[in-house]
Order: C-alpha cells, then sequence, then structure tokens
C-alpha cells in the first residue's frame, strides 16, 4: 500500500476503523483503528483475507457476495466476524468498491443497541448538524487534533471544541469516536472523508 492515496497519514490516523482489500480478497491496508478493533498488529492484518474473518458456516457464501459488491460498487449491513483470537464479533460495515483500481475501502463500525439495522441516508431525514459541524467533525474523523482543525479553518481552539461538543450532543455521542460512527451511520458524515477532509 505505498503508492495509493489509502496510505497517507490521513488514512492511517483516522478514527474510524478502516480496512483496504485487494482484488482477492486479500487485505493490503488497515488503519490503526482498525487493528484495534480486530486486536492485532498491523502486519497479522495483511496475512488475513476477508474469508479468514468470515464464520466457517458463512464462507460459502463469500464469493457470491463478493462478486455482488464488485458489480454494484457498494456494499453495507451487518455482519458477524470470527476475530483472529476466535471472539465472534458483529458489526456494522459499508464497503466501497474500486477506490482505487483493485482497492475496495470498507468502513467497520459496532452497531448502536436499540437501532435498526438498516442505515439511514441523509436524505432520509433532517440533517442534524450544521455544514460547520460535518466539517469539523470529517477532520476529527481523519485524525485531525484541534490545533490541527483550528489552523485550517481558520478559528481558534475554543471554536473548535465548541464545534466538537455540540456534534456529540446532537448525536448523542460518549466521544469523538463515538461521534464519528454515529454520523456516519446518520449519513452526517459519507465514506468519502479522504477526499473531502485531506
Amino acid at each position: 500500500m505505498t503508492d495509493t492515496r489509502w496510505s497517507r497519514t490521513s488514512f492511517r490516523s483516522s478514527l474510524v476503523p478502516m480496512v483496504i482489500a485487494d482484488d482477492e480478497r486479500r487485505y493490503i491496508g488497515a488503519n490503526q483503528a482498525a487493528c484495534l478493533l480486530l486486536r492485532v498488529p498491523e502486519e497479522e492484518v495483511l496475512r488475513l483475507r476477508i474469508d479468514d474473518l468470515t464464520l466457517p458456516e458463512n464462507r460459502d457464501a463469500v464469493e457470491s457476495l463478493w462478486e455482488q459488491f464488485i458489480r454494484a460498487g457498494v456494499q453495507q449491513g451487518t455482519f458477524e466476524l470470527l476475530m483472529p483470537d476466535g471472539v465472534r464479533l458483529e458489526l456494522d460495515y459499508s464497503a466501497t468498491a474500486n477506490v482505487e483500481p483493485g482497492c475496495h475501502l470498507s468502513v467497520l463500525m459496532f452497531p448502536s443497541a436499540g437501532q435498526a439495522k438498516e442505515w439511514v441516508g441523509a436524505g432520509d431525514r433532517p440533517a442534524l448538524l450544521t455544514t460547520r459541524e460535518r466539517e469539523v467533525l470529517g477532520m476529527v474523523a481523519m485524525g485531525r487534533g484541534t490545533a490541527g482543525v483550528a489552523r485550517a479553518l481558520g478559528v481558534s481552539p475554543a471554536t473548535v471544541e465548541t464545534h466538537v461538543r455540540h456534534c456529540l450532543e446532537k448525536l448523542g455521542a460518549r466521544n469523538r469516536a463515538h461521534a464519528i460512527v454515529l454520523a456516519l451511520r446518520a449519513g452526517e458524515l459519507g465514506l468519502d472523508l479522504e477526499s473531502a477532509y485531506p
């Protein structure tokens, strides 16, 4: 993953767990948040295929689901993973095919307790966050700290903290990482974080 835009610092430092798979369903990139979620170092993630994290009883369906994903270009839902340490873990995911030729991005999130499994698109309900709040949260999601966001937007760090606090309150989030997950789920942030908040 040395020559693609997904190896940039913003992908690596994002608080949102993201992995990249190649056409053979092998992981070729994982950010620190994904490594923490999977509870293994990146070197170990890069030895895995999507099939390895699929429950044994679901492996027969992987090829068909993969082909559907590549044809459609996107896929999202809830999937139970078999973690490298043998633990089963249910996660929401949203995947985009060919973010670069042969590179397929997946964003992983814990399902919210008590929420429907279907994801709500931004057009399905009024926006919760203001444009500036989305901008601030998007930059936070890409790994920028308060000072970095303040410099990029030409505002004070206190103003950034106020926007973050409003995001937490409006989304009902416990912390910044939780706010990012909830914002992605609600359609307040899109999967184009990398290009929108470089």
